[in-house]
């Protein structure tokens, strides 16, 4: 299938499930023997403590192996596909100096669960909803060629885009937040305090606050740190506006 080919399929599929078995046929036609898919709500997000993970061909045992090693925060592909803009291979990865001893362990064992030729893909996506990708090419393709590297690249991409825009409404209406509170809580995220958002918007204090009780009550929360990350996380509010 053709890049144009899959994102018009992609466009006519409106289940999650559907959306995600066009990667995978698109991903093993390019050299995938296993593919897994991890949707990462940002913090604040209606569905940031939900676990979402597609799954083709990894074993029960190697996908809880990844969650306990992100739990304990040494799951070292999934934070340099985090922490970078590009796809990193597991060989590479291997022969990092600044890896420790926990980490090599924990890359170790995805050697030990049958993991060949281990590949990792970002996606990037509304409000820093993101994803990542692993990919196992399997014993007979150590590197993919450019070409499908960046087929497998732009649809990873296409794919978290369309997985996103069927899932966010999903997840139920936002809060509704005035024109008031939403640039109460903007400042706010901007690390402003009660009094200088004050002076920023010619009101009182006392109204900063008042309309920042109003947002703590509809966004489900009780300090300014978490409001402001619920802000972000909804997409009601962005820093770069």
């Amino acid at each position: 299938m053709e890049p144009i080919d899959f994102e018009a399929a992609l466009a006519r599929k409106d289940r999650l499930e559907d959306v995600w078995a066009e990667m995978v046929s698109f991903a093993r036609a390019r050299g995938a023997q296993r593919i897994a898919y991890h949707h990462l709500p940002p913090l604040g997000a209606r569905d940031a403590s939900l676990l979402r993970i597609e799954n083709s061909g990894f074993g029960e045992a190697l996908l809880q192996q990844y969650l306990s090693a992100r739990m304990e925060g040494i799951a070292a592909l999934a934070t340099a596909l985090q922490n970078r803009a590009r796809p990193v291979y597991l060989d590479e990865l291997e022969t990092e100096p600044e890896l420790g001893r926990r980490e090599r362990t924990h890359l170790a064992g995805y050697r030990a669960a049958g993991v060949v030729n281990g590949l990792g893909l970002q996606a990037f996506g509304p409000n820093g909803r993101n994803g990542i990708y692993a990919i196992d090419l399997g014993p007979q393709l150590r590197r993919l060629a450019p070409a499908d590297m960046t087929a497998l690249r732009w649809a990873g991409q296409a794919m978290h885009l369309r997985y996103c825009e069927l899932l966010i409404p999903m997840l139920g209406e936002l809060p509704a937040l005035s024109t008031r509170e939403l640039e109460v809580l903007l400042w706010v995220a901007r690390g402003k305090t009660n009094n200088s958002i004050a002076d920023i918007l010619g009101i009182s204090a006392h109204t900063v606050d008042a309309h920042l009780r109003r947002v703590y009550l509809k966004l489900g929360v009780a300090d300014r740190i978490s409001a402001a990350l619920r802000g972000l996380g909804f997409g009601l509010i962005n820093l770069d506006s």
